[in-house]
């Protein structure tokens, strides 16, 4: 069965982390998650010539880091993880963010193995304190991160990022 046309409220975006192992992954939802952006902007090569006044470009590498807003609660354990990872030079979390719920089928995003660093927590006098959480791919034994389309069942389909 195909996907069905609908909205994606950004309210239903999901951020998940893997609490299995890479190949049999068991994905936890991140509940404390307010806000996820995603980018995946190219890098763009001239590939200029005398044959055509045109300026031509061809891309080249791809860059895919994952912005994440988390309210910041220490009696949190899925907070706590977060900050503890940000704050080891070398742990990485095995996460996967959607634009919409893993059971929406048809939903979107990346699945990669990723780098925290606490880029931001503004005290503001009259609000909430949110912290925000940059990602960046890491180099691992699993390789580099792949897109993901949620199949059926709630059964994400992984495809490589290639040229």
């Amino acid at each position: 069965m195909s996907a069905v046309p609908q909205v994606l409220p950004g309210i239903n975006g999901g951020c998940y982390k893997n609490t299995g192992t890479y190949g049999t992954p068991v994905w936890a939802d991140q509940t404390s998650v307010k806000n996820a952006k995603l980018a995946f902007p190219w890098d763009f090569v001239e590939a200029l010539s005398r044959q055509y006044p045109v300026k031509l470009y061809a891309k080249s590498l791809i860059d895919v880091p994952v912005e994440i807003v988390m309210r910041a609660d220490p009696a949190d354990a899925i907070y706590a993880a977060w900050v503890a990872a940000s704050f080891g030079r070398t742990t990485v979390l095995d996460l996967m963010v959607l634009n919409s719920k893993i059971t929406t089928q048809g939903c979107v995003g990346i699945r990669g193995e990723y780098l925290l660093s606490l880029t931001g927590e503004p005290q503001e006098e009259n609000g909430t304190v949110y912290s925000t959480f940059e990602l960046k791919p890491a180099l691992t034994a699993n390789g580099v991160p792949q897109w993901v389309t949620m199949g059926a069942s709630s059964t994400p389909a992984f495809t490589a990022i290639t040229y």
